[in-house]
């Protein structure tokens, strides 16, 4: 099987189940990272509560939301990839709506919580299993593709947040959101299938494909399929799931406070640094693209490395006083920005093939999820620290390239080889 062949001959239901994983990646992104550069300060200033502990209970809450998500894999085992994706969705929409109309922090807290819990639970666990039934070899370029969800989030959701804010207020806008979310779930119970069989195509949609994925599935039916006992004591999941938290707590920390740096740093007015932000992110489609089909040719493993480096500079550059380095370093990040969140599934597709996907990628995504929610905390005691947005931003620099060490460290090896050791063991 090629696994470095770049192929865009998906069917139209294989690029149906691309355009559903893009807007339910835009929700997640959108409603729990770029989002939070209006919600969190439109919802202190409505109910008359303290941003900066508005902001802090964001990695807390992240993190007890991703010990909630890792046990997705197993519901998905135990009554379908389809129906979960469903029902969390609908839950996802109701979390989203009680979020906005909080009375007092408490509730604030405990509806983040369920709002992250669910979002993470349809766009990832579940989005992503769904992506890897129908994509086995095609990991690469289809993650480059998704992922432009995200990016399309960090364009355009403070856009309309801002804008639904200003016309009604920020519980309407997020309750408008969550209704979207609940209208979604109702399109992917009617037109979407968790695998390509049920759909009456093939995988990749390749004949060739299909046959080998038939033939290693007969290969390994007497290998029992991976545990959570085995993927939380696997090495491998823990130092990847690190190395890209690492991506994604300097990712999160960036996005979630940038229209702040363009405001208090570079002297932007709120529009100015929004829009800028908006370059930055449809510069980031085209570069979710790319980190896609440099993934598929040359492997994931080597991609990440490149991009934990390329986003050291970027990061760098945009610190720059001079106006010719800041555009090279919003280019820069826009573009990485493009590719952090292709890498994470892609390798879990590929080190853990599709039948072990639901269960080692939900084990993988908690431990992201956790190093990545510490971003909140971490910018928040810098910048008390520091007083300013340069020690942290300089921070996050430095755990990009933390990040590209450890996945350069790690050896990896494809899911029907392990399995085949496994099973002569």
């Amino acid at each position: 099987m090629n696994q470095n062949k770049v192929s865009y001959n998906f069917g139209k239901k294989g690029w149906s189940i691309i355009g559903f994983e893009i807007v339910l990646l835009f929700f997640m992104t959108g409603l729990t990272v770029d989002g939070l550069n209006i919600i969190v300060p439109n919802m202190a200033a409505f109910h008359g509560w303290d941003a900066d502990l508005l902001l802090s209970i964001s990695t807390p809450a992240g993190i007890i939301a991703l010990f909630l998500v890792v046990f997705w894999g197993k519901l998905i085992n135990k009554f379908g990839l389809k129906r979960v994706t469903v029902v969390t969705m609908f839950l996802a929409a109701i979390s989203v709506i009680l979020y906005g109309y909080s009375i007092n922090v408490a509730m604030y807290t405990i509806t983040l919580i369920l709002l992250v819990t669910f979002i993470n639970a349809f766009a990832l666990t579940c989005g992503f299993a769904i992506c890897a039934n129908w994509f086995p070899t095609q990991k690469g370029i289809v993650m480059g593709f998704v992922t432009i969800g995200m990016n399309l989030a960090s364009a355009i959701i403070s856009l309309i947040l801002n804008s639904l804010t200003q016309r009604f207020n920020i519980a309407i806008a997020l309750a408008i959101m969550g209704i979207v979310i609940a209208i979604v779930a109702v399109l992917v119970l009617l037109f979407v299938k968790a695998t390509p069989e049920e759909a009456g195509c093939l995988p990749d949609n390749d004949s060739e494909v299909a046959a080998l994925i038939h033939k290693e599935e007969q290969e390994l039916k007497d290998v029992p399929t991976i545990s959570y006992k085995e993927a939380l004591t696997n090495p491998k999941v823990w130092v990847l799931g690190i190395g890209y938290g690492c991506f994604g707590l300097a990712t999160v920390g960036i996005m979630s406070q940038l229209t702040g740096f363009f405001q208090d740093v570079k002297g932007f007015e709120l529009q100015t640094a929004i829009y800028t932000i908006t370059i930055a992110a449809v510069i980031g489609m085209v570069g979710s693209w790319l980190w896609g089909v440099v993934d598929q040719k040359i492997g994931t493993k080597i991609t990440s490395v490149i991009f934990g480096f390329w986003y050291f500079i970027g990061i760098m550059l945009l610190l720059v006083p001079n106006t010719g380095c800041m555009v090279i370093g919003i280019f820069m990040l826009g573009f990485a920005i493009g590719g952090n969140g292709n890498f994470p599934p892609s390798m879990a597709s590929f080190v853990f093939g599709r039948r072990d996907f639901a269960v080692s990628y939900s084990c993988m995504n908690m431990i992201v999820g956790i190093v990545r929610s510490c971003s909140f905390f971490t910018l928040a005691i810098l910048r008390s620290v520091s007083q300013g947005y340069t020690v942290p931003y300089v921070a996050f620099a430095v755990i990009s390239i933390v990040g590209a060490l450890l996945i350069a460290a790690v050896k990896v090896k494809g899911a029907v080889g392990q399995s085949l050791e496994k099973q002569a063991e």
